[in-house]
């Protein structure tokens, strides 16, 4: 599934022969219910870093059938290869584009019984935010990391918005909340081996003085020179670091809001940017407790993103910790553009457009249990939300009602459902043999995509001691979609069959389909069309 980003999607095909090729072509054909702008096709991609300045593929053909389809044709002679990679060609060939929204409320499609709500709203302003940015400073961020982290803080604090909040918090075995009217008079934190449960230690008197800054030049420009004088430390005292973070955003977001209440101006999205390298060594070091705790002390819930800065940090804890409470973990590598991936990443989460956003639908239309998540923290500038199920009728009406908190306030929205059933047939010239005879459609498998993700999910974030016949349930209901729709998933495997050659390697079943050479496409569904894409590589 394409996922929104930064205002594009983004299809994405892997090159790697291994060789130049003479005869070497991709194809890429995108349908759409709603108009295509802002189609690009950069040159394509041999590194992992990230380019601050990307420039268009010229031998890239692309005709445009109609306003809502587009066909992109990239055939490099040997020449072409050469100049890219030598003799041993690989990289990856990139589509970006966008569409045209005219549904201030999203738009809802409906096709053989299933439905499709995918919600992008445009012209909005953000909402002001509070952010806490939550560092480590621990003996394994010396070096070119700390420096990186610099350079990405500086220039984000220079991104906040006038009528932004902020706060900084260090941590290594301490955890030092800044002043910045008196960086001398800052609090800190000492870790304590014997605290086992979150509400044992008060919060600091002195903290309930200013936990959070308005983000003018001023404070700013006070932040930045304390990100300037910071130094590496000792050990990692995460749980503190977190739980101090929890309290400062908790007690500056009820301040906050009770001085933007007097104005009339209540609107306000806190968040947690939280990043670590490493694993807790001191302090209370179980990542189960760690997980719970903050769990518990988070009420209401505050959207914790973390950050796993290099190979030491522990993703899939970072990720769990997130997910719990309202928000998603990234890994940043440790490379040149470290600090540009960090700068990134705040991108997507610095424009929130909307707050606790929930999507209503009508009992009597849609079958209530096959909905896939429809109640959601947040939504950001350039990203979208999507929600899918089934119709009680195959042919049924549908009308979904949208509320949510908007920077000018509460807000609501009606759409109604649109009968756009997605063209399964013009994926090229080539037409590649199916095995299956039942052929899904695009709204049905993009259902069972987001649930079979979410059910993966859920038994995810159970923890070690509760899984049992709750885990497996689970596991046991996203098999059988996975199984059904032949999808790659952590319980499943893929298919891969040798050129002239019956023989599958799968764990779950054998295929015979022999595709004798044609090339195969590459379906990448989206909510209102169909990308597919292919890729030849003759003998």
């Amino acid at each position: 599934m394409l996922q929104r980003t930064l205002g594009l999607y983004q299809q994405v095909i892997n090159l790697n022969p291994g060789q130049t090729v003479r005869d070497l072509q991709v194809n890429v054909y995108i349908t759409e219910s709603s108009d295509i702008k802002s189609l690009f096709v950069p040159e394509l991609k041999v590194s992992n870093e990230i380019e601050t300045d990307e420039k268009e593929n010229k031998i890239v053909n692309i005709t445009r059938p109609s306003g809502n389809k587009a066909i992109i044709h990239y055939s490099p002679n040997v020449d072409d290869q050469e100049k890219v990679g030598g003799h041993c060609f690989e990289g990856q060939f990139i589509v970006k584009y966008d569409v045209d929204r005219v549904h201030s409320c999203g738009q809802v499609l409906i096709d053989e019984g299933y439905f499709v709500h995918f919600y992008a709203p445009d012209g909005l302003d953000p909402l002001r935010k509070l952010v806490v940015f939550v560092l480590d400073l621990s003996g394994s961020m010396s070096g070119r990391k700390l420096t990186q982290l610099k350079q990405a803080m500086t220039a984000i604090l220079d991104e906040l918005r006038e009528g932004d909040y902020f706060s900084i918090v260090d941590f290594s075995d301490s955890v030092t909340v800044h002043n910045l009217d008196s960086p001398s008079e800052s609090v800190v934190i000492a870790p304590d081996h014997s605290r086992l449960h979150p509400y044992n230690n008060t919060f600091p008197t002195s903290l309930e003085v200013q936990t959070a800054y308005p983000a003018n030049k001023d404070y700013v420009n006070k932040a930045k020179q304390i990100i300037s004088k910071m130094t590496d430390r000792s050990v990692t005292n995460i749980y503190d670091a977190l739980k101090t973070a929890v309290q400062v955003s908790h007690k500056a977001y009820e301040k906050i809001r009770n001085e933007l209440k007097d104005k009339n101006e209540e609107a306000l999205e806190p968040m947690i940017m939280f990043l670590t390298d490493g694993e807790p060594t001191v302090g209370i070091t179980n990542l189960g407790s760690i997980r719970s705790m903050v769990r518990e002390l988070n009420i209401p819930r505050i959207p914790i993103y973390s950050l796993g800065f290099g190979y030491g940090a522990d993703m899939n804890f970072l990720k769990k910790l997130s997910q719990e409470n309202g928000a998603f973990g990234k890994k940043i590598y440790e490379a040149s553009d470290a600090a540009l991936q960090l700068r990134n990443f705040y991108k997507l989460i610095s424009s929130p457009l909307l707050s606790n956003v929930t999507f209503t639908y009508i009992p009597s239309q849609v079958d209530s249990n096959s909905v896939t998540k429809k109640d959601f923290r947040s939504l950001s500038d350039g990203s979208e939300l999507i929600v899918a199920g089934k119709l009680l009728l195959n042919d049924g009406e549908l009308e979904t009602d949208i509320h949510s908190i908007a920077s000018n306030g509460t807000t609501s929205c009606t759409v109604q459902g649109s009968k756009i059933p997605v063209d399964k047939t013009e994926v090229g010239d080539t037409v590649v043999p199916v095995e299956d005879k039942k052929v899904y459609g695009s709204l049905e498998r993009l259902w069972a995509y987001l649930t079979v993700k979410q059910l993966l999910d859920q038994q995810d974030l159970l923890d070690e001691d509760t899984k049992g016949n709750e885990s497996s349930k689970l596991k046991e209901a996203a098999l059988n979609l996975a199984l059904k729709y032949k999808f790659v998933t952590p319980l499943t495997s893929l298919i891969v069959v040798k050129p002239n050659e019956t023989d599958a390697i799968t764990e779950f079943e054998e295929d015979s389909s022999g595709h004798d050479g044609l090339p195969v496409p590459i379906h990448s569904v989206r909510p209102s069309g169909i990308i597919a894409a292919s890729a030849i590589f003759p003998g």
